[in-house]
């Protein structure tokens, strides 16, 4: 059993939301809950902020101003839609129409080659001149969508040393419409699933000066593992800080993550990100023209300080679910096999937060993400379609571990990877390559019961 609380519905900053009262009911486990222990003003906020994370947006103009200004293009109407209870997004099954799956985005960028992990080269993240960042297959009422697309996947066989076969599967796009024209031809495409968000803010309040100290860009040590910091510019643009968030962790902060997904998938203003058109182009004068929702009363935007500081707080006091079966003789043992084959050189077991946190209860905490925040080599055959700021093409940062095994029961999702190409934890290691090609050796030579006993304490985490 377990605290709950039931929905009263009351206005806050021009928003409707639902306050709660508490009761206790038994729920199913998840990345939602609120962290134990929260001070009871920001449990409030955290369920008034779940809320916020939960509606459906509108077009404008409309009649509830405190929800409008969706798009006008955009991919989902909630950030719910593409992280339920917090969980991972999945990729279109073959022929599917890419524009009906919202929790699968397009990200749009030069594909000028530059592929030397160079400590401070800052490549600058540009999109295409006719569809800006991100490819948005949904639009307002009387605005071009940018078009659809669906997915193939091409598959080969990855044989194990006992001889088990095990199929892999890469996406391939195929465009059915593009409304403003082509592509420009220097551009490129990468295909990414909604990650999952789990103990975002236990991850936010990592010292940027520990993640620097795991890096090794020159492998000293030669042990084979040359972590990177993702180096990005700051909102000025007149220094670099350390990058942690999106698979290239090419955001600094839970508030620079929240307030982009809600400008660029959603196209709503928010007080980072004040563009009302979200990511029009000046080629699509139409959406760039189109009534918007910012209101007076809003702070002249679309999603005002209020309810981005809402969010923020009711994704950073989300808790992480809890490791399981951590006395079970299969969990020790697949401890064991994680540990001998190196694979904790980058999915670091444990971390611990500084002492400046945003709330008090995330001070000086230790926790299990598995993850050391740091870009890797991952290899070709997982490689983007473009640079991300200091992140080439073949660099992705360290996918922390923690609830991994809850992502079917959290979201009904399953998908690993970027991409959402492995459909399931053993796939998504046979994928690995670069500084982890001897950790997925080592494994191609486990005996089936090792295998199952390292997938097991993965499940478990």
């Amino acid at each position: 059993m377990t605290e709950k609380l039931k929905s009263i519905t009351f206005l806050i900053a021009g928003v409707y939301v639902s306050f709660f009262c508490f009761q206790n009911v038994a729920i199913a486990s998840d990345y939602s809950s609120p962290l134990a222990g929260i001070a009871l003003e920001d449990k409030l906020d955290f369920y008034i902020g779940e809320a916020v994370f939960q509606k459906f947006w509108v077009p404008s103009p409309s009649s509830t101003t405190a929800s409008d200004g969706l798009g006008p293009l955009y991919n989902t109407r909630s950030c719910n839609s593409c992280h339920i209870n917090n969980g991972r997004g999945h990729a279109p099954e073959t022929g599917v129409s890419g524009a009906s799956v919202p929790s699968f985005l397009i990200r749009l960028g030069k594909s000028y080659k530059n592929t030397s992990p160079i400590a401070d080269f800052i490549y600058p993240n540009i999109g295409d001149k006719h569809y800006g960042h991100q490819f948005q297959g949904q639009s307002s009422p009387g605005i071009l969508p940018e078009g659809d697309y669906y997915l193939t996947y091409s598959t080969h066989i990855e044989t194990l040393t006992d001889g088990t076969k095990v199929e892999l599967r890469t996406p391939n796009i195929h465009w059915t419409s593009l409304n403003y024209g082509d592509f420009e031809d220097s551009t490129d495409v990468t295909l990414l699933v909604s990650p999952a968000l789990v103990g975002m803010g236990l991850l936010d309040n990592i010292p940027s000066d520990m993640i620097i100290a795991n890096a090794d860009p020159s492998d000293k040590d030669s042990d084979g593992i040359s972590g990177r910091v993702s180096w990005i510019p700051n909102s000025n643009g007149n220094e670099n800080i350390v990058g942690r968030f999106g698979y290239k962790a090419a955001t600094p902060s839970i508030t620079a993550q929240n307030q982009l997904a809600f400008n660029t998938d959603l196209g709503l203003s928010t007080p980072l990100n004040p563009s009302a058109s979200g990511d029009c182009t000046e080629y699509q004068k139409t959406c760039i023209d189109s009534p918007n929702g910012n209101s007076t009363h809003l702070d002249n935007l679309e999603v005002d300080q209020q309810q981005s500081r809402l969010v923020d707080l009711f994704v950073s006091l989300s808790s992480p679910p809890a490791m399981r079966n951590l006395s079970d003789t299969t969990f020790l043992e697949g401890k064991k096999v994680f540990e001998q084959s190196a694979c904790a050189s980058c999915h670091i077991p444990k971390m611990k937060t500084g002492e400046s946190s945003s709330f008090a209860i995330l001070n000086n905490r230790t926790f299990y993400p598995f993850t050391d925040m740091l870009l890797h080599d991952m290899g070709p055959g997982l490689a983007s379609g473009f640079q991300s700021f200091s992140a080439t093409p073949n660099e992705w940062r360290t996918a922390p571990l923690w609830g991994i095994g809850l992502s079917e029961k959290t979201s009904g999702r399953v998908g690993f990877l970027h991409d959402g190409r492995a459909r399931t934890i053993e796939e998504a290691i046979l994928w690995h390559g670069g500084e982890a090609q001897n950790s997925k050796e080592y494994y191609k030579q486990l005996n089936k019961e090792h295998r199952k006993k390292l997938i097991y304490f993965l499940e478990s985490l």
